[in-house]
């Protein structure tokens, strides 16, 4: 039987959690008190027991201009006894439903294996620049002119937001964090033995830097800066760790170009793979997004999502977009995953039509598919 889960069968979810994840009992204990909530769980029981579950955290994202209400999917686990029966594919399909009813057209998550995830129709839409060991004193701007101060949640959690917003602006599919989001993410650096600064210039806060010490190894989990000054000096602050641990790592937003300053870069940063998203509803998700022309016909795949199947017209309305199904011949033709990374904004127009991705014979119908998905930079700091 496939539902959501009762207040009763909590601390079955937390021991399948247990054994499939390698949490802290700090951490699960966080977690189940503080994100947690049975409403949001969807499990697979076979009598009593519980088989299978995923957990639906409602956030919401920025989209192209326009703020939307999501789910991450989390949590996703089965006993090994019932691993195999499909019961995952079932959650995904009810998770549909329940995102349907509550008018959540959008998905992402983190998965443990890409592929596993890519054949339900997600796909990846972030990455990051993972650094390792920089030469960083050599990315100092101006002599420092700022203060650097502990972290008091209470106290500074609106002046985090502004400076985490404005930071932001400049990328595409940013969770829109609340109040409740920031305790969240403090805590959670706090339980990996971690820390957070934030930089200041004539007392207006202008960056802020969180990050972990775990095994010898500093991880920068969050740089965020308004300017040069409050990006080098923060910097200089993780490198003076140096000596008290063996590595500093920082994951850094897929276009930053620090590598260029550093006297030999070769070695010390690598590319990875992120967090996935998921069109649930194409109508639903990409009617009402902001659009400077763009009419055109596109047939979609979707392997998992029937009602995605089929042609549909995309249409500018006042600078509005508007889809509807249409059983006119397509412009163009592509699948899920494709539109997953052009509406995020993880690949461009050109690039899908170079590598293959999408079916389009006309120029004209291309151009107008620019129009729909102009390039714009993906980023995300939050791993659930």
């Amino acid at each position: 039987m496939i539902r959501l889960a009762t207040d009763q069968e909590t601390q079955q979810i937390i021991d399948l959690w247990s054994y499939c994840f390698d949490d802290s009992t700090e951490f699960i204990k966080f977690f189940f008190q503080s994100c947690y909530k049975p409403e949001n769980t969807l499990i697979v029981t076979d009598g009593d027991k519980l088989c299978s579950c995923l957990q639906l955290l409602p956030y919401r994202m920025q989209m192209r201009g326009k703020p939307v209400n999501i789910s991450y999917i989390v949590g996703v686990a089965t006993w090994p006894e019932y691993r195999g029966k499909g019961y995952v594919s079932q959650l995904l399909q009810y998770a549909d439903k329940i995102m349907n009813e509550r008018s959540i057209y959008l998905s992402i998550l983190l998965p443990f294996q890409y592929d596993f995830y890519r054949k339900f129709g997600w796909e990846v839409c972030y990455d990051l620049l993972t650094y390792h060991d920089m030469d960083l004193p050599v990315l100092r701007a101006n002599a420092p002119i700022g203060q650097i101060s502990v972290i008091e949640i209470n106290k500074d959690i609106e002046l985090l937001s502004n400076c985490y917003h404005m930071f932001m602006r400049q990328y595409n599919g940013f969770i829109v964090r609340c109040r409740e989001d920031w305790f969240k993410t403090i805590r959670d650096i706090e339980l990996d033995d971690g820390s957070g600064y934030i930089y200041k210039e004539m007392d207006h806060i202008c960056g802020y830097i969180l990050y972990t010490i775990n095994d010898k190894r500093l991880i920068i989990k969050e740089l965020i800066y308004t300017n040069a000054n409050a990006k080098a000096s923060l910097l200089q602050l993780a490198i003076s760790h140096k000596g008290q641990v063996n590595q500093i790592s920082w994951k850094a937003p897929a276009i930053d170009t620090t590598y260029l300053a550093i006297k030999d870069s070769r070695g010390q940063l690598e590319k990875e793979t992120f967090v996935m998203g998921r069109i649930h509803d194409v109508i639903e998700s990409l009617s009402g997004l902001i659009v400077d022309g763009g009419n055109v016909k596109i047939k979609i795949i979707d392997p998992l999502y029937h009602k995605n199947n089929g042609c549909f017209f995309f249409k500018d309305e006042n600078n509005r977009l508007i889809v509807t199904p249409t059983d006119d011949e397509p412009d163009i033709e592509l699948n899920i995953h494709t539109l997953n990374q052009l509406l995020w904004g993880f690949i461009s127009v050109d690039f899908a039509c170079i590598e293959g991705y999408l079916k389009c014979p006309s120029n004209e119908a291309l151009e107008n598919l620019r129009k729909v998905f102009p390039p714009v930079n993906t980023y995300m700091i939050d791993e659930y």
